[in-house]
């Protein structure tokens, strides 16, 4: 019987390739005297890599992030297609690798004074994004605008924004059309009501006689 280990090189080289699928890796830097010292990920190593060192060496995975810690930590990442959710976590904490992220996942209220006259200003630091979703921590309706209110590093079709109320998702520009049509039909509902009270007051008064 013919194992794993008995096909030639190329062959399992292309199946561990096809173990590989895009995942939501999950990375902070804690708060603290020394955040540098204090990376941490919730997401498990990727499984292909808990198997053997054979796989650990076809480069599937990179150790990534080790610029963050001073304590020989780091993140295995695939950052060519893995999601790199910060959560809270301030952009500046990421400094050092902004760079390398392609795809870039957080959290925040777009209301709140620090982001939107802030930190809002940074998302451009992560120059080489090709993808961000943005957790509304205030939901969709307060992120109105902010597709013009803000600079993106990507296209805005691929900014993609969650409710973190009623998980609904859309694009930037999903979501600027949805409002501003809602906008616009309520606009016209208050034209229509106010031109209804007008035609009401006018059918009320009394004709004025002639003399």
């Amino acid at each position: 019987m013919i194992t794993f280990n008995d096909l030639p090189l190329e062959i399992r080289a292309q199946i561990w390739e096809f173990t590989v699928e895009p995942r939501t890796v999950e990375v902070r830097v804690l708060d603290g005297g020394r955040p540098t010292e204090r990376l941490v990920s919730t997401t498990p190593v990727p499984a292909p890599l808990q198997v053997c060192h054979e796989a650990r060496n076809m480069a599937l995975y990179k150790q990534s992030f080790s610029e963050l810690c001073d304590a020989q930590r780091y993140v295995w990442l695939n950052l060519d297609i893995d999601m790199v959710s910060i959560g809270k976590t301030l952009f500046r904490s990421f400094r050092a690798v902004h760079p390398s992220i392609r795809r870039l996942k957080f959290s925040r209220p777009n209301q709140e004074e620090w982001w939107y006259h802030g930190e809002a200003h940074e998302t451009l630091d992560f120059v080489n994004a090709e993808e961000i979703h943005v957790v509304c921590e205030d939901g969709l309706g307060a992120w109105w605008g902010a597709t013009y209110d803000h600079g993106w590093p990507c296209a805005w079709e691929n900014v993609i924004l969650i409710d973190a109320d009623d998980g609904r998702t859309m694009n930037m520009v999903e979501m600027e059309k949805m409002f501003d049509n809602e906008h616009a039909a309520l606009e016209k509902q208050y034209e229509e009501e106010y031109e209804d009270e007008i035609r009401e007051e006018l059918a009320d008064m009394a004709p004025l006689e002639e003399e």
